[in-house]
């Protein structure tokens, strides 16, 4: 991965109904009204076939996505152009630990080494009703479909660029659903989805 991976969360709305009551409470008051974005920056990037290094005493899940991968320099980008600066698709996981709190960037949890594994780049006709599974140890845990999505791929990437110029190999991940699939030393964890080379990584301890 040559470039920079923005990732926005409280995009499924499963989420939102989860985090609800907690958004009209101080601090929030109300629950936001643009993307949350947040960066999985390099020392996160993992290829597939890589090891996912376990942080000992932590409580670890994966959370199956797809990435968005820019073609061209983008900027201002209206959503009905977006199509036109993309390179294709990719499937992710963004690793994390249990988010407790969206007040403040979540860095500890998110940004851990391997915690951001990337997949081969393929080609889709349409995302707006993808199916995205998870297999732990060959036995599908999970499987969410982008329909379930508050914003779809084209809304996300004329967000982002509306403030950030994109380059030709940056990707962004589309976000997770609020339940996640808690992974363990040993497992074997792949994300699928019909179209897309699929994503294969182990978990070890850190350290080994």
């Amino acid at each position: 991965m040559k470039g920079t991976v923005f990732s926005v969360a409280l995009n499924h709305r499963s989420q939102l109904d989860a985090w609800d009551q907690a958004f009209h409470q101080p601090p929030y008051k109300t629950p936001p009204k643009t993307p949350v974005w947040f960066i999985k920056p390099r020392n996160t990037h993992l290829a597939n076939g890589g090891a996912i290094p376990f942080p000992a005493g932590e409580t670890v899940q994966s959370g199956g996505t797809l990435a968005v991968i820019v073609g061209d320099t983008a900027r201002k980008v209206p959503a009905d152009k977006v199509s036109e600066y993309l390179a294709g698709y990719a499937l992710a996981n963004d690793v994390s630990l249990p988010e407790t709190s969206f007040y403040r960037p979540a860095i500890k949890a998110k940004c851990r080494d391997g915690f951001c594994p990337l997949g081969d780049i393929g080609q889709l006709a349409a995302t707006d009703r993808l199916e995205i599974v998870t297999e732990i140890n060959g036995v599908e845990q999970d499987r969410w479909s982008t329909a379930d999505l508050l914003r779809s791929v084209p809304e996300l990437i004329a967000a982002i660029s509306d403030f950030i110029t994109l380059q030709p190999g940056d990707a962004v991940l589309i976000g997770t659903p609020h339940r996640r699939v808690e992974i363990k030393p040993g497992d074997e964890v792949r994300v699928r989805a019909a179209g897309l080379p699929t994503l294969t990584n182990r978990v070890s301890q850190a350290g080994e």
